[in-house]
């Protein structure tokens, strides 16, 4: 082979080596710009679903546009694919040739997304919608409501279709959208019919079919009509009526259904922020959210994959430290948030996550029965937390963080939490409170203390979001439990004498002076004579006559590490269920999010069960 042939053969192969460089980089600039819906991917749109969109592009293009840049359109999962029903479903209808139903449930999901399915299922996220009757939802049915249709006070102006007042209104607005609702379907004679009515198998075909001769039609749509006060919903924990529950959708917006949109803390702030679990709130203030906001862009929030300390490391989001993969994990996700939370924080007083075969927490005391219990460990949840944190930290910070972050949390159990309940149970006890909540001030004050101040705490502390574990947290904790929760007990306690209580009365004074008696409230006493007289011990004034501001000294009471590494170990998950009654017994198992929220914190006598934060977290 001459010289001249050699040169040839070797210029050929490295221009098909320079070509195929530039072919593979094409490739990549394509897919990238196809991800991040820059440039339109190929749709493959199923023959089912061919008549479905081209209708829809006229009717709804905003919706057919947003599955156009689905993976579901990439792979030929067209509308039918998704909202297809079964003959004898009880909101299944004919449409154009097709029968469907309108509501996609987590159970039509499984039939493509079995393992994610089964993941959620097991998650306090599934359980948000059953609220109903718990102190949260109390507050919106009755306190900002009426529970029921009212009269109105006058005629409104310009709507003279307004008859009464429909008292749930703020339920079906607010608790419903993020909790879940119970779906309803209206019937002929004017009642709902719901799963509980449906009776429906594992397969969620009713097995009462008596009922379905009864459920209303849409005249002229020829499909079963919806009750308003159950749909729309996206709600986390709905309650659906093939049996299954939750709402895939609450996370994953349709149509696109975009893993990068579910990647981002967005995401979760539709229901994780808020005075009671802020953890949207929090995570933008800390060092997480500021590095997040500073670097997304090189996340890789649009890849295929989405593993931490392999497609990205920059910064975690909720999705990192909740849900998503990592690389000591093999990249696995999960979509049981609850997995890496120690601590719930969504009850007045906080608890560690051991958990029993159904995911909830566990409440007994006794140490040898509750070893019986535990499925899984409050230390095994926290090691696969610590697995994440630790592609970022070294193993001796993260440690550290924690031991900061148990301290925090036992501090306000010990110092506000258990004493506030130990009264509030005592007044109940004795009667010097009504047993109608929210009538009397101090359920307010406490609700207050718990329910948002202590939350906010909480939930700042596991965040490493330092002034909303104090200035938003402990600091108006402590001032409502000072100033305003002590005197107003005390105040029963006198009222209780003057109604004859006298007994009670004087018990729960007893208990008042006995929890500041403690060592930890002395500083508050030592001024003070018995019953919030003035003592002999006022503060001298600086030379010019005014006192120092408190916090104006040459140290701060408590300084922080810094930064915490607990990527939102934070429900609101939670969230859900809701809470204990404002007082009464400690509450159930909340959304236990480390950040305070996974669901299910049912007020004890009066919830079916269940926190998101609240977004569920530490």
């Amino acid at each position: 082979m001459s010289l001249r042939v050699k040169q040839i053969i070797i210029a050929v192969l490295g221009v098909a080596f320079l070509v195929s460089l530039i072919f593979v980089q094409w490739l990549e600039v394509v897919r990238r710009q196809t991800e991040a819906g820059i440039r339109p991917h190929e749709i493959a749109v199923p023959d089912t679903s061919k008549q479905c969109v081209d209708c829809h592009m006229d009717l709804t293009p905003g919706l057919i546009d947003h599955w156009k840049g689905s993976t579901h359109a990439e792979k030929g999962i067209g509308c039918v694919e998704c909202h297809e029903a079964n003959e004898g479903d009880a909101d299944a209808f004919s449409h154009y040739g097709q029968l469907i139903a309108t509501v996609v449930t987590p159970l039509d999901c499984s039939k493509c997304h079995e393992e994610e399915a089964k993941e959620f299922a097991a998650s306090h996220h599934a359980r948000g919608g059953e609220i109903l009757a718990s102190l949260d939802n109390y507050l919106a049915e009755t306190v900002e409501g009426c529970g029921r249709h009212y009269e109105p006070v006058s005629a409104t102006p310009g709507r003279a279709d307004f008859g009464k007042v429909n008292g749930m209104a703020s339920v079906n607005v607010g608790c419903k959208q993020c909790h879940g609702s119970l779906v309803a379907l209206q019937t002929t004679d004017g009642e709902l019919v719901t799963y509980k009515d449906l009776q429906p198998d594992e397969d969620g075909i009713p097995t009462n079919k008596e009922i379905l001769s009864k459920i209303a039609v849409d005249k002229e749509q020829s499909r079963p009509m919806y009750d308003a006060s159950s749909w729309p919903n996206t709600g986390i924990g709905r309650l659906n009526l093939d049996g299954s529950r939750g709402s895939c959708s609450a996370c994953h917006s349709r149509h696109d259904f975009s893993p990068r949109r579910a990647r981002q803390p967005e995401n979760c702030g539709k229901c994780h922020l808020g005075p009671d679990h802020p953890q949207k709130e929090i995570f933008e203030e800390s060092k997480h959210g500021i590095a997040y906001r500073d670097l997304k862009e090189h996340m890789n929030l649009d890849g295929d994959t989405w593993v931490l300390g392999k497609d990205y490391t920059q910064a975690p989001t909720c999705a990192t430290c909740h849900m998503s993969g990592h690389t000591r994990n093999d990249g696995k996700i999960t979509h049981d948030p609850g997995e890496r939370i120690s601590w719930t924080n969504r009850p007045p007083i906080s608890r560690v996550m051991d958990t029993d075969e159904k995911g909830d927490a566990i409440k007994e005391t006794n140490a040898e029965l509750r070893r019986e219990l535990i499925k899984d460990t409050w230390q095994n949840k926290r090691q696969r937390m610590m697995d994440v944190c630790t592609h970022c930290h070294t193993k001796s910070y993260v440690t550290k963080f924690y031991e900061q972050y148990d301290d925090f949390i036992h501090n306000y159990n010990e110092k506000f939490a258990k004493p506030g309940q130990m009264i509030m149970d005592a007044l109940a006890k004795h009667k010097l409170r009504t047993s109608v909540k929210f009538d009397d001030e101090i359920e307010w004050t406490w609700f207050y203390l718990w329910h948002h101040e202590g939350r906010r705490a909480r939930h700042g502390a596991s965040m490493m979001a330092p002034d909303y574990a104090h200035w938003h947290g402990m600091y108006e904790v402590a001032e409502r439990f000072y100033i305003e929760f002590i005197p107003q007990a005390r105040e029963l306690c006198e009222i209780g004498h003057e109604e004859g209580k006298a007994a009670g009365a004087e018990e729960v004074e007893a208990l008042i002076e006995k929890i500041l008696d403690r060592e930890e409230h002395k500083w508050f006493m030592s001024g003070r004579k018995p019953h919030g007289g003035e003592g002999d011990h006022s503060e001298e004034p600086d030379d010019d006559g005014e006192e120092d501001e408190a916090g104006d000294s040459d140290t701060t009471a408590g300084s922080t590490e810094g930064e915490s590494t607990e990527g939102g170990e934070s429900d609101e998950s939670d969230e859900t269920g809701d809470e204990d009654d404002a007082g009464e017994s400690e509450e159930d198992d909340g959304e236990s999010t480390e950040d305070g929220d996974e669901t299910d914190e049912s007020e004890e006598d009066e919830t079916e069960e269940d926190d998101s934060d609240e977004p569920a977290s530490e």
